[in-house]
């Protein structure tokens, strides 16, 4: 059985676009304020400072009945 990914990014653009990326497996922000969304160790996409506006990561896996966070 193969596992899907447990999380989805979506990335917001200055220009009010949303991007949905349901591959990444993290989001790193440089010193310069740049947006780097990885799959694994490779980066995937990338978002100069000025571009984005801000991004959420999303819980894909299930709650088991009866709990919560």
């Amino acid at each position: 059985m193969t596992e899907t990914s447990a999380q989805s990014v979506t990335v917001r653009l200055a220009s009010g676009q949303e991007l949905a990326c349901p591959w990444a497996t993290s989001v790193r922000v440089d010193r310069k304020g740049d947006l780097h969304v990885m799959q694994g160790l490779r980066r995937r996409a990338f978002h100069p400072c000025a571009e984005w506006v801000s991004y959420t990561v999303a819980n894909l896996r299930r709650q088991p009945e009866g709990t919560r966070p």
